[in-house]
């Protein structure tokens, strides 16, 4: 059922069942996701916005009394407190009700429960974070990108994006955080994560899912001291199917950059569909406020059961308080194929034979072409060309995983070997528009001049 519908007797819009002034476009979504990017990385994010709190103080009297319509903000604030007096006491927990403590051991992606050993009752909302904290991390992602210059060329600059992740499973050389994919996106040229402790560590793609926004990000346990390992911990994964309308949730990630913050809701709507960058995704709705730098990070139920993962918010001035996050039922058996996928070693992996080139959803829009990758050119008798790709093709799908960008083309034939068969998906241009056409390759050996 379309949620969307012009209600005539208020003169609004209902956009997944919430009320708007103006009806949303389809050029400009409405949603985006909660992610900071093309920041300069030479600077942080946090050097990029500063407070005035001196001067002038834009030509306002700090001294000035307040007028009628300042009480009355200050009864507002008044009643705002205690509304989140309420809400605390909502989250305080029964002596039944449990959060993990456990420090970092083997996990399994494929258990589910909440009864743990090592744990400890939680009385409030801070005590759900003391356990919950040291299972976020903050990520930061150095990216290389292609921009115009004054002269009509290009040049390439880096830029920085921050988001977050939640440490999610250890084996004997990595801990896997997942995020999601618009998080890590991009050509890196440098990414890195900082545990709750302040440590910070390099890390690398183990694999992606662009059609679900998810990825997983490993970093080598010899790269942590000891002081951190015993400090960080597993989350605990929850059952989101079972969650309720109305349940108390909790948002932990890396808003605006500045690292690790907490927000407070409830869980508004479930399997709502929202659609951002031509992509379309089921996602819980919440209350808590969700901001840039929260990608990837944790939605946590009063238990301190990870439940979602952070992804989007609403972009609109007249709206407040929606939120939305991956269902952790939903993402299970993804994170759970990411983490178990071989990486080949590189001498090892085969090879398309392209030469490619992001379509961009600016270039898409400008030019009318699918997003994904343009090839540009191909390998005299390389794989790609043997199997009847063509130049000007635009690859959109491998082995049955959304491609849009080459970076995510390189993670998946990562854990490709040579002489392997995958199936590619291309859009090709056939009497003036785009035609799916699937071709079986037969993975090349590495190319001598790579």
């Amino acid at each position: 059922m379309n949620d969307n519908y012009y209600d005539n007797n208020n003169d609004e819009y209902v956009v997944n069942g919430d009320n708007v002034k103006e009806k949303p476009t389809e050029e400009s979504s409405v949603y985006s996701y909660s992610y900071i990017n093309n920041e300069p990385h030479e600077e942080s994010y946090r050097s990029t916005h500063t407070y005035d709190n001196g001067g002038s103080n834009n030509g306002r009297n700090p001294k000035k009394k307040l007028g009628w319509f300042g009480k009355t903000i200050a009864v507002a604030l008044v009643f705002g407190l205690i509304v989140s007096g309420i809400l605390v006491a909502a989250l305080k927990l029964t002596d039944s009700d449990k959060v993990i403590s456990q420090k970092v051991t083997s996990y399994s992606v494929e258990q589910v429960s909440s009864d743990y050993e090592g744990i400890s009752i939680a009385n409030d909302v801070s005590d759900i974070v003391d356990a919950t904290m040291p299972t976020v991390v903050a990520i930061t992602n150095i990216s290389e990108r292609e921009v115009q210059t004054w002269f009509w060329g290009t040049q390439k600059e880096q830029v920085q994006g921050a988001g977050s992740g939640v440490i999610i499973a250890k084996d004997d050389s990595y801990l896997y955080i997942v995020t999601n994919n618009h998080v890590i996106e991009g050509n890196i040229v440098k990414l890195t994560v900082t545990f709750s402790d302040g440590s910070i560590v390099d890390a690398e793609v183990k694999g992606t899912n662009a059609s679900t926004d998810l990825a997983i990000v490993t970093v080598k346990l010899s790269d942590i001291s000891s002081e951190t390992l015993s400090v960080i911990k597993l989350a605990v994964l929850g059952d989101s199917a079972n969650t309720r309308l109305g349940e108390s949730v909790i948002v932990i990630g890396n808003a605006l950059g500045y690292g690790q913050s907490v927000t407070t809701g409830c869980v508004s709507a479930l399997e709502r569909s929202v659609t951002i960058d031509n992509n379309t995704y089921t996602l819980m709705q919440v209350s808590a406020a969700i901001n840039p730098g929260n990608s990837g990070g944790a939605l946590m139920n009063a238990k301190g059961e990870l439940i979602g993962i952070t992804s989007a918010k609403y972009s609109d001035t007249s709206v407040e308080g929606m939120g939305f996050a991956i269902p952790i039922s939903d993402a299970k058996p993804i994170i759970e194929a990411i983490i178990k996928q071989e990486t080949i070693a590189e001498e090892d992996r085969g090879y398309l034979g392209i030469y490619g080139e992001d379509v961009t959803e600016a270039i898409a829009n400008a030019y009318n072409m699918p997003i994904g990758v343009y090839v540009r050119g191909l390998i005299e008798d390389g794989a790609a060309e043997k199997a009847g790709i063509k130049a000007g093709d635009i690859i959109t799908e491998v082995n049955g995983n959304t491609i849009t960008t080459f970076i995510e083309l390189q993670t998946q034939l990562q854990c490709c070997k040579a002489g392997q068969e995958i199936k590619v998906v291309v859009k090709t241009l056939r009497n003036g528009h785009y035609e799916d056409v699937t071709y079986n390759v037969t993975l090349m050996a590495k190319p001598e001049d790579n």
